[in-house]
């Protein structure tokens, strides 16, 4: 009589850039099975790529000994042990009190709050050992679309700590043989849920008239007013303000520009911005020679903000991102703004989005403010 194979294997496939996928290699009721494990080596190039082979080949190999062990049941009649009764609501309650025991009272606190989303989702009667991809799948798509907590809907901050708390409940149920493999594994979270980056800040038209009709309020420091506005109009960053020179201010056929060394590029000077130069007749050496330190300065924005009206504080960085404000409400080109001050395509992203953030209708505005 013919015996049946039933002995698994690991085996590897090559794809793109030296990775390798990992997937089971076996016979069943006679016919060769090849089980994708959605796992995947790295090419060991490093110390942190080593380390995650080890892991992923562990969890590869747990996977198969779990599925030999359900062949070889199957095959001589063996009982197989009963899967646990564990519901995820007493898994959750079980991993915050290894973490409360911890001592980590804060992470203790964001589990009970996971768990509260976790009821919310499908309750808390779902055996551990029922949970799969589309459970998990499903409650991704909850946290970052559906659920809603005490005070509002969630941030996709928080909605990230809830997945990776979750993830950390499977995994100790894992280590303790309830389930063989995390399943959260397999499911994409970072293309769905990702970490949420502040709204860059700008000062509108109007607030940019109102510093401008607010004196500077230390009357022996008009630098200070005279350079905030400049890097309104120049996007010119504190730093490029300090070594600005007379010299780097050039015309050549009836156009002025700033050269920026920083950058390595020049930024138009139209009239707006000259009328922000400090009056002098030497034209040598720097051009804000009478600036003082960084704290005065700090001090001279944040009271001048107020004496304006203006709630936020003041900064060389908003002032940055202002000009770029401006630039783009009036219909500047956005590659025209990255080439002209060598941002990347990433970075105007962020100011695209403070930008539609903003909720600015069409006006009739103007920035060339006389």
């Amino acid at each position: 009589m013919t015996v049946q194979k039933s002995h698994i294997t690991l085996k590897y496939n090559e794809i793109d850039n030296g990775k390798k996928s990992i997937y089971l290699d076996y016979y069943k009721d006679g016919k060769r099975i090849r089980e994708a494990l959605h796992l995947y080596l790295l090419p060991e190039t490093s110390k942190k790529n080593i380390s995650a082979n080890k892991r992923t080949m562990k969890e590869a190999e747990a996977i198969r000994i779990e599925k030999e062990n359900g062949l070889l049941a199957v095959r001589f009649g063996i009982e197989t042990k009963e899967p646990s009764p564990m519901r995820i609501g007493e898994a959750i309650d079980e991993y915050e009190k290894i973490i409360f025991d911890k001592g980590d009272i804060s992470s203790a606190n964001n589990i009970r709050c996971m768990k509260k989303a976790v009821m919310a989702y499908r309750g808390l009667d779902t055996k551990v050992v029922d949970i799969d991809e589309s459970y998990c799948d499903g409650l991704v798509d909850f946290l970052h679309k559906d659920y809603t907590a005490q005070f509002g809907k969630i941030s996709m901050t928080t909605a990230r700590a809830f997945i990776y708390l979750f993830s950390s409940t499977l995994n100790n149920a894992v280590d303790n043989g309830i389930i063989g493999v995390n399943p959260l594994r397999f499911v994409n979270i970072h293309g769905r849920i990702t970490r949420e980056r502040p709204l860059k800040k700008f000062l509108t038209v109007d607030e940019i008239k109102a510093l401008m009709d607010t004196p500077c309020p230390v009357m022996s420091r008009p630098q200070v007013k005279q350079a905030f506005m400049l890097s309104i109009f120049t996007y010119l960053s504190f730093a490029d303000v300090l070594s600005l020179k007379w010299k780097d201010i050039k015309t050549n056929e009836g156009r002025t520009t700033i050269e920026v060394h920083s950058r390595k590029s020049s930024v138009p000077l139209a009239a707006v911005s000259m009328r922000w130069l400090p009056e002098t007749a030497n034209h040598r050496g720097l051009v804000f020679k009478g600036l003082p330190k960084d704290t005065e300065i700090r001090n001279i924005l944040s009271q001048w903000g107020k004496n304006a009206g203006i709630k936020q504080p003041l900064s060389f960085r908003l002032a940055q991102n202002t000009f770029i404000y401006l630039l783009l409400t009036t219909g500047t080109d956005i590659g025209t703004i990255s080439c002209m001050l060598g941002l990347t395509p990433k970075t105007m992203k962020g100011y695209i989005k403070m930008v539609a953030a903003s909720h600015i209708e069409d006006k009739e505005e103007t920035v060339e403010i006389e």
